[in-house]
């Protein structure tokens, strides 16, 4: 059963990081660029999407430490200059990850209420438990994603308005080959700084999902 958990546990993660970044490369192919769809980057295969560290060695060694395991899918290739529609086709695309993970968390929510208060499955049933995961892990990458640090889709967001801009372009974030050096180690420095912070912010999307659906 362990073995099971862990496994459902494994694809819902997987999928969840790959629907997220297909959702970028969707969306920018929408506005006009297709460099992720002529990348192979449209497709379901999770071979095209995994990314060494990201998919394998972090979320294990994640594991292996606190019993939890996160990641990330390798980012799917956009270029801003060919969308049409500018800056407010830019930021749809920047947002189509996160907006899918949300609404992922809040199709799972609904498939949780209707097996177990409908269908009357119990919390051991495997299909539950897959959909706990989908609604937890979404509701996860939904915030964690939508945060203002440099790689994340909401850093990307803000950088699409010249005030914020303008503010990160005094700072070493505005430095390629800095943040080619240093870019991940800064955003892991700074979630472990403000992860408390963080896990109210989850456990607040959580609590709301389940006052809502009453799950």
């Amino acid at each position: 059963m362990n073995t099971l958990v862990l496994i459902i546990y494994i694809v819902v993660f997987l999928y969840s990081v790959i629907l997220h970044e297909i959702a970028h490369g969707w969306v920018a192919n929408h506005f006009g660029d297709d460099t992720a769809r002529i990348s192979g980057r449209l497709s379901l295969n999770p071979l095209v999407h995994i990314d060494p560290f990201g998919s394998i060695i972090f979320p294990a060694l994640l594991y292996l430490s606190t019993g939890f395991a996160f990641g990330y899918a390798r980012p799917v290739p956009v270029n801003p200059y060919r969308l049409k529609g500018g800056q407010v086709a830019y930021r749809w695309v920047t947002m189509a990850g996160v907006l899918t993970n949300f609404c992922l968390a809040i199709i799972s929510a609904l498939v949780l209420k209707v097996s177990i208060q409908v269908f009357g499955l119990g919390l051991d049933n495997l299909g539950v438990i897959f959909f706990q995961f989908a609604m937890l892990l979404n509701i996860v990458l939904a915030v964690f994603n939508s945060l203002p640090l440099p790689g994340f889709d909401g850093f990307n967001f803000l950088a699409s308005f010249k005030w914020f801009a303008s503010l990160v372009g005094k700072t070493p974030v505005a430095n390629p080959l800095f943040m080619a050096r240093y870019g991940l180690i800064v955003s892991l420095l700074i979630l472990f700084i403000i992860w408390p912070f963080i896990g109210d912010i989850i456990y607040f999307f959580i609590s709301l999902f389940s006052r809502i659906f009453g799950i």
